[in-house]
């Protein structure tokens, strides 16, 4: 079938040309999709300029409909799902003999709840006098903000899309006009057919294509998949800059208890308690024993949470904490601050355990409540998000539970325990955080072994050549090597652009000062003030100290990451200075080597400062290490030089977009000539023209 696609294209998309590498990528993922169950299983490594959207589109789509499977594509930016719903799909399904549908699809949080903001809009002033003067100001500006949001999604000038929006809207306000599953009443509330969230959901049931991201498909994973988009099981998934999954799904899996959240929840479920009475009268024969239950277990939360406290912040730790002298410190099992937490621990989890049993057996009455109209679209309306936030933020405290509660075993790593100091509700509180070392677990058990189909792509997925760091970071580490293909680029590197090494005095990692020194005098002879120039660097500091000692000839073209433009503004500035024949420089840090497009005369200089070595600072990070020195590893092979690898690989490729490009990329590091995992390095970089 990709062959007739290709054709189709071809005839229907001026200067398309099918390349050899595409057709290679879509035939092995069509494979792959022929295996049994939980076999399923593509990962593509696709350089730039193989046209992976389309090769992957055509290998996985005659497998989606075939069998009746919704095809979920996730990608890690904003700016890739713009061009597959822009761009790439309408030109793919305009290939098609019979043209598919497709629909982008974001979290619930992203979209307007009519309900929640119709109550905000109409909510009468507050006359009491214990609110806070500034509260009750910033209150009143969020319900002026409100009936103006109102009014112009009544008037349909506003599709309910906090991203289709062209002003800002601060945190507190969304949260207050949106809602999550828990809070939402569904086909019982009164802006149900109305709703933008639900005008998606009936757009999606009958879309064949869905486009989503990586943190969305995690969260619906997380919460045991199905709630926004389709169970798993009736999914083939491709994820598109697959490289980010493993990090982001670290962040999904790592739970937090936040003393300052816990105590407002259980205020929120207190107040909630005192109106279940008259509300739900209806069912008043059915709760009297949770009532009497929910009394004695909400002051039970807040004396557990205040023994927790006071054993925290008796111990040294934490004062170096609060007095930040130290950040996000790591705590461990069988320490005697551990050991100390596990009683209140224990306890605090038995308490929300029956706490959201009954708040979800609530928010369920209150459901069947408005469906048979014994509970009035106003009170329901109101009381639903309020049971709904308490119902999530106990079974958020259950998961965090299971993870910090859960011993140590030798023979499989164990889950990391660490402390930082976070604001929340403007104030300042002690968070305990619990997370899993790796995501390979929680992906393999959530998705791997649960969808129909899987393909994972990106550009860079390999380190120093080999699948084996992704592999493990993916929990793919079953799978041999009939699943992987890394693709030949069909760019021609040594005629297309050179790798310069100019011969630097100085180590960046031994002699920072003078290197530094160095940078500026190398950037004053290799920049030429007619070119597009990319310069990207590791530290901010450095990027600012090097930006300031620049002639003023070349610092007038600079646009410098930080400074009055947003990254997007900046690339659309430094577009527009090119366009109208001007030299134009931007000063860049890892938001600039990974995911920026500047095709043709747009970048014709890459310059990389200093080898992007990782930082393990966190946590997470550090434990992996010494995890691995346990197991009688090296960190520093096994980590830093296969994620060293990846990223010069993504800093260099911002030069090369296109076939007909050209042009050059110096780097100011010369460790990749002096040691000897720098000639490793550039072995496993393209085959560009070396200038020594």
């Amino acid at each position: 079938m990709s062959e007739a696609i290709f054709r189709r294209l071809q005839a229907a998309i001026p200067d398309f040309k099918p390349r050899p590498q595409q057709a290679q990528m879509s035939q092995f993922i069509a494979d792959q999709m022929t295996k049994p169950a939980q076999q399923r299983i593509a990962v593509v490594e696709a350089p730039t300029g193989v046209g992976k959207t389309l090769a992957y589109l055509s290998g996985a789509i005659e497998a989606a409909i075939s069998n009746k499977k919704t095809l979920v594509i996730s990608t890690a930016t904003v700016n890739l799902q713009q061009q597959l719903i822009q761009k790439d799909l309408p030109q793919f399904s305009a290939a098609l003999e019979q043209p598919i549908r497709f629909v982008q699809v974001k979290g619930r949080r992203r979209y307007l709840c009519p309900s929640k903001l119709s109550q905000l809009a109409t909510a009468p002033a507050q006359q009491t006098l214990d609110i806070d003067i500034d509260a009750k100001y910033q209150q009143a500006l969020h319900v002026a903000a409100a009936k103006q949001m109102l009014s112009e999604w009544e008037r349909e000038r506003w599709d309910g899309d906090r991203d289709s929006r062209s002003d800002k809207i601060s945190s507190d306000l969304w949260n207050q006009v949106s809602t999550d599953s828990e809070g939402c009443a569904g086909k019982s509330c009164s802006f149900y057919l109305r709703c933008p969230y639900y005008k998606l959901r009936r757009e999606m049931v009958s879309a064949q294509v869905v486009v989503a991201n990586h943190d969305l498909i995690l969260s619906d994973a997380d919460l045991g998949g199905g709630l926004v988009l389709p169970n798993p099981e009736e999914v083939l998934f491709v994820f598109d800059e697959a490289h980010n999954l493993p990090r982001k799904a670290l962040d999904h899996a790592a739970k937090a208890l936040n003393f300052i959240q816990l105590y407002q929840t259980t205020e929120t479920a207190d107040s909630v308690l005192k109106k279940i009475p008259s509300a739900l009268a209806f069912r008043q024969h059915d709760f009297g024993y949770m009532l009497s239950e929910l009394r004695r277990d909400l002051p039970a939360v807040i004396s557990h949470l205040q023994q927790m406290e006071t054993i925290l912040q008796s111990d040294g730790l934490v004062h170096d904490l609060l007095a930040q002298r130290i950040s996000e410190p790591r705590i461990f099992w069988n320490s005697p601050l551990v050991n100390a937490l596990l009683i209140p621990c224990q306890n605090l989890l038995q308490r929300a355990n029956n706490i959201y049993k009954h708040y979800s057996v609530l928010a369920k009455w209150i459901k069947e409540g408005l469906e048979k109209t014994q509970l009035s679209n106003k009170v329901g309306e109101a009381l639903l998000p309020q049971v709904g936030t308490v119902q999530n933020i106990f079974g958020y405290l259950i998961d965090f539970m299971a993870l910090f509660l859960e011993p140590d075993q030798a023979d499989r790593p164990p889950n990391v325990r660490w402390l930082s100091v976070e604001q929340f509700a403007k104030q300042q509180t002690l968070v305990i955080h619990a997370g899993p070392m790796t995501a390979a677990y929680f992906l393999d058990r959530s998705l791997w072994t649960r969808a129909f189909g899987v393909v994972l792509t990106s550009a860079t997925l390999r380190g120093m050549g080999l699948f084996h760091r992704f592999r493990m970071d993916c929990g793919l580490h079953r799978f041999d090597e009939q699943h992987f293909l890394a693709v030949p680029s069909p760019f021609k590197y040594n005629d297309q652009a050179t790798l310069n090494l100019p011969a630097m005095r100085y180590l960046p990692n031994e002699q920072q000062l003078q290197w530094r020194q160095e940078v500026v005098t190398r950037l004053k002879e290799v920049i030429d003030t007619s070119e597009a120039t990319l310069v990207l660097f590791t530290s901010r500091e450095v990027m600012e100290a090097v930006y300031r000692q620049l002639p003023q000839e070349i610092s007038r073209l600079v646009l410098i990451q930080g400074d009055t433009l947003s990254p997007k503004n900046m690339v659309q500035r430094h577009i527009l200075q090119v366009e109208a024949g001007q030299g134009s420089i931007i000063f860049g840090m890892d938001r600039f080597a990974e995911g920026v497009d500047l095709p043709g005369d747009l970048c014709t200089h890459v310059i990389i400062t200093k080898l992007p070595f990782p930082v393990f600072t966190r946590p997470i990070e550090q434990a992996k290490q010494e995890w691995i020195i346990r197991r009688g590893g090296q960190p520093f092979t096994a980590l830093s030089l296969p994620a060293v690898s990846v990223k010069l690989i993504q800093a260099c490729g911002r030069l090369l977009r296109k076939e007909t490009d050209s042009g050059r990329i110096t780097i100011l590091d010369r460790r990749l000539l002096t040691k000897g995992y720098g000639k490793q390095l550039l072995e496993h970089l393209p085959d560009y023209r070396l200038v020594l």
